[in-house]
């Protein structure tokens, strides 16, 4: 292809095409001057809005191609809200079969067909498998609250706010706690 392999710089910097010439490679990257107005732009944050019109996959890909981002928080909470749950042993997405029962209630959880986001294949596969509450992660407030949109003239007040949930070990004793979380019915005897 006549590259030179020696040379200890990139080659993508002298190289445009097999075809083109030589002599076009020294133009591979025009000269230009970028305005300093120009540097000092910062991209607008996330907006959580805009996540509830994208599919499945573009969550995941949030959620999984920017760790520790207020992205991955906004995939997170956006996946929550349609009824995909973190499971924290298995360390995947998890959501149940839509139009199925629970095949057989175990303690503290329930054993069914579920669908998993595999982050190996990317793409989802069903599985009869038994998922225990506990292994689910909670719903968390969001840890950058300046991405969640407020009204104008509003303040969030506690109705605006997640409510935290109270610890297990706060309830009566023989009282059994239910809690709804989507389509999860969750059932906790203390």
């Amino acid at each position: 292809m006549g590259l030179d392999m020696s040379y200890p710089g990139n080659l993508y910097s002298t190289f445009i095409t097999p075809w083109a010439d030589q002599s076009a490679a020294l133009q591979v990257e025009p000269d230009f001057h970028l305005p300093a107005c120009y540097l000092s732009v910062q991209p607008p944050p996330p907006s959580p809005a805009k996540a509830a019109l994208f599919s499945d996959e573009t969550l995941f890909f949030m959620f999984y191609s920017s760790p520790r981002d207020a992205i991955q928080e906004v995939a997170a909470q956006e996946l929550w809200n349609r009824n995909w749950r973190w499971h924290k042993d298995l360390r995947l997405w998890i959501t149940k079969e839509s139009g199925t029962a629970p095949s057989q209630k175990v303690q503290g959880g329930e054993q069914g067909l579920y669908t998993f986001w595999d982050p190996e294949t990317w793409q989802k596969e069903r599985k009869d498998m038994t998922v225990v509450y506990a292994d689910l992660e909670e719903k968390s407030t969001p840890a950058n609250t300046g991405l969640m949109p407020t009204p104008i003239g509003q303040t969030p007040g506690p109705t605006q706010q997640h409510a935290q949930p109270a610890p297990l070990g706060a309830q009566l004793p023989n009282q059994v706690a239910t809690a709804q979380r989507g389509s999860f019915q969750m059932g906790v005897a203390a």
